[in-house]
């Protein structure tokens, strides 16, 4: 059965509803802060070690997430992406 998952090399994420908890902050300047759980953190910085890839591709354009990510090995961030079919057909 685990054969089965030898080919898969890259995952790709949204943030809001998959990496993120389903409750947002708003701020007094409109920015909306997210909660995101910190084994996900875990589980992406290990994938990224044994060789996986990590792709993100989300609606929002937060530079604190984005951050966040880059620290945790994420290389491929993609934010303020509307279309995300056409994206990845690209």
């Amino acid at each position: 059965m685990l054969d089965l998952f030898k080919p898969i090399k890259t995952f790709i994420f949204d943030i809001d509803g998959v990496l993120a908890i389903d409750t947002m902050i708003v701020m007094p300047d409109g920015e909306l802060i997210r909660s995101m759980n910190s084994k996900d953190g875990y589980a992406m910085q290990l994938a990224i070690k044994k060789g996986y890839n990590i792709v993100i591709i989300t609606g929002g354009n937060s530079e604190a997430v984005k951050q966040r990510l880059i620290k945790l090995g994420v290389k491929d961030v993609f934010s303020g992406v509307h279309n995300k079919e056409k994206l990845l057909q690209e």
